[in-house]
């Protein structure tokens, strides 16, 4: 009996191990290897038609397109890990055609800590009973107030 609940526990347990993937952005067709434009033939049209929308347009240029995938491995309780991403970019003349294609990988990206910091709020300042009786008394808005005729 006590052979059996181990075995049952380790198996359970070993679920937690299994890898999870997740990929996110554009995904390739099965019969694409990668996203192809011809420079000075392709325009925007073209390039909706083919791929559909990007994944982000330029912050402040609006002719410059982005398409990106990436692909994430978690275990368990850990963090996420991405293993793959690739960004393709195409640039639009103020015609809507394609000057150029940029490509990036993840050996392109910079590792980036993120900030920690938080704006403090009114509602961290005030402890549980200053929250909770923090209304009592007070009358809700528009009463007390004299009202005119025709309002």
């Amino acid at each position: 009996m006590i052979r059996a609940l181990f075995l049952v526990f380790a198996v359970f347990s070993l679920q937690a191990c299994v890898s999870v993937r997740s990929s996110h952005g554009y995904v390739l067709e099965r019969d694409q290897t990668e996203l192809t434009a011809e420079i000075g033939l392709d325009s925007k049209e073209s390039i909706l038609a083919k791929y559909g929308e990007p994944s982000m347009i330029g912050t402040f240029d609006d002719n410059a397109w982005y398409y990106l995938n990436s692909l994430d491995t978690t275990r368990a309780f850990f963090n996420a890990k991405t293993k793959r991403r690739f960004i393709v970019g195409f640039r639009f003349d103020e015609e809507g055609v394609v000057t150029e294609k940029l490509t990036f990988d993840l050996s392109d990206s910079n590792n980036m800590k993120m900030v920690s910091r938080e704006t403090p709020t009114r509602g961290k300042e005030l402890n549980f009973w200053e929250q909770l009786l923090g209304n009592v008394g007070q009358l809700p808005a528009g009463i007390g107030q004299e009202q005119t005729p025709g309002q």
